[in-house]
């Protein structure tokens, strides 16, 4: 029997190939000189951490070519390492052309590489939205020592990708409340007095699976993932404002406790909150 356990819901018809990943390394190297930066990071991970990324989000097929659903690339101005565990060893020989270097992880770590490729030190840009703060701060207590600075920029991707997919915009749907065991707004109440309780202010959200429990609603934002992107902030007095596209909640009905705002609006409204707030350093962006 074959255990096809890593790749169930792998697809190999991805419109990915090597010879697409030179031109673009080179563009994307372009960008670096340009800011002054010696590197730039390119994770698979999107802004909330998940497995299962969005067409939008596929940065690290875009530039390599490597379409597996863990790994990360590291692209300097004379080496790229792309960095994937042993499910992946020959998938990503197979995929991405000879300037990209296929780096065996975690057996080799990423600030271990860049200690070895900047001896002299230097600025590596990241998305400050694709990592979270415990990675950051992991990367910069191993590289502040070496003079290595992690510095955060405007995805550098995104910028040579001129024709990037749009966010996905599938409708959200009801998740019967007989099915999840209780009302979405009882779970919001019983999360408030624990925020009360704690002496916090409100608690932000950024995986859509939590936000897909807390909520009752299921969507079809992702490949193999019945969720709806989105970022959330669910505050002591049990109001919720939710950031996403608005028209994907249209069919869901008002909810005089949820407040609907488009993508922008999160950061600011995180500026804004006081007091003590809970956020998970391990998921949340760094931003």
């Amino acid at each position: 029997m074959t255990d096809t356990s890593d790749t169930a819901f792998q697809s190999f018809s991805d419109a990915t190939s090597p010879d697409q990943g030179p031109p673009r390394l080179a563009a994307l190297r372009a960008r670096l000189e340009e800011a002054g930066l010696a590197g730039f990071l390119v994770p698979r991970a999107d802004a909330h951490q998940g497995e299962y990324v969005a067409p939008r989000d596929e940065r690290l097929a875009w530039l390599t070519g490597f379409t597996g659903s863990a790994g990360f690339c590291a692209v300097l101005t004379d080496r790229a390492g792309v960095f994937v565990d042993g499910r992946y060893r020959v998938q990503v020989k197979q995929q991405v052309a000879d300037l990209f270097t296929p780096v065996n992880w975690p057996e080799t770590k990423l600030e271990d590489w860049l200690l070895e490729a900047l001896p002299k030190g230097g600025v590596v840009g990241f998305d400050p939205w694709l990592h979270t703060s415990a990675e950051i701060d992991r990367l910069e207590k191993a590289l502040t020592p070496a003079q290595i600075t992690l510095r955060p920029v405007a995805n550098m991707v995104d910028a040579i990708w001129t024709d990037q997919p749009a966010r996905p915009l599938a409708p959200a749907y009801a998740y019967p409340a007989e099915i999840a065991g209780k009302k979405s707004g009882e779970k919001r109440a019983e999360i408030a007095r624990l925020l009360q309780e704690a002496g916090h202010s409100a608690a932000v959200l950024t995986l859509p699976d939590s936000i897909a429990w807390l909520l009752n609603i299921r969507g079809g934002d992702l490949p193999h993932l019945p969720v709806t992107q989105a970022f959330a902030i669910l505050h002591a007095d049990a109001r919720l404002s939710l950031f996403s596209e608005p028209s994907k909640f249209e069919s869901l009905g008002p909810d005089p406790n949820i407040d609907l705002h488009h993508w922008e609006a999160f950061e600011p409204a995180l500026q804004a909150l006081t007091g003590t707030v809970r956020v998970d350093p391990a998921t949340a962006p760094h931003r």
